[in-house]
């Protein structure tokens, strides 16, 4: 039964590290796609000069293949996280958190892929790209073929921010409790600023469409970093509790 105890707060302490390091891999990524969010909220700016656009569309080549390094570094460690978590036996909800956060970004993706070429065939059909491509009117007719990957996503993260509230609660630090309230708003607000990179700023968002691209990529910055905080304090929490039943026992 000793053991078997001391497995579990072994897993406790592995997957809390692993996501830790996820959360500190996401604040990186954060602040890479802060300098994008302002290029994309003013395209206008970047289109006058040929040259300037060139230097615009490597910084956006270099940016986001770091991007995308560092996203799907910070998946795998977030899914290892989450196994290691389920395996410790503290919630069975994490066991289908793990599966959330698997499947989720993975189903989510292929769903966004599947509905952007089945836009791109119906656009080609109907002649869209000839008259200008997605603006205006079109581009709520497009909503369906992108809702239901980001609706996929969504729900992941939100199952993810429940669990990694719970965890908060359970180990009584406040940063990660406060870092799973903030990573829930900020997942509300990542389909809108998807989306408005996707089909126009300016078309679906009006003026606004900047300040919302800011405020999402804000919030996850500031949930990457109170998780990461909150995680590593979490994780001394179980180090010390494992300590003092330790030292109970040897009395």
């Amino acid at each position: 039964m000793i053991t078997v105890f001391l497995d579990m707060q072994a897993d406790a302490v592995k997957g809390l590290g692993r996501l830790r390091i996820s959360a500190f891999l996401s604040l990186v990524t954060s602040l890479l796609a802060l300098p994008l969010s302002g290029l994309f909220g003013r395209p206008e700016s970047t289109t006058e000069n040929p040259s300037t656009l060139f230097v615009a569309l490597m910084w956006v080549l270099v940016f986001g293949l770091a991007i995308l390094a560092l996203g799907i570094a910070s998946w795998v460690f977030r899914v290892l996280g989450w196994w290691s978590m389920c395996r410790s036996g503290m919630r069975k909800f994490y066991c289908a958190t793990r599966y959330a956060v698997l499947l989720g970004p993975i189903v989510g993706v292929a769903l966004l892929l599947v509905g952007g070429v089945a836009l791109l065939l119906e656009m080609l059909g109907s002649g869209a790209l000839v008259d200008g491509g997605l603006s205006g009117e079109p581009v709520g007719s497009a909503l369906p073929y992108v809702l239901p990957g980001l609706i996929v996503m969504v729900v992941a993260n939100v199952i993810e921010g429940v669990s990694a509230l719970d965890v908060g609660l359970l180990t009584e630090v406040k940063a990660l409790t406060l870092g799973a309230a903030v990573y829930l708003i900020a997942s509300l607000l990542q389909p809108f600023q998807l989306l408005a990179s996707a089909f126009g700023s300016t078309a679906l968002l009006g003026d606004t469409a900047s300040w919302w691209s800011w405020a999402s990529n804000a919030a996850s910055l500031l949930a990457s970093l109170l998780l990461a905080v909150g995680f590593h304090w979490a994780r001394d929490r179980v180090i010390q509790s494992e300590a003092q039943r330790e030292a109970a026992g040897a009395a």
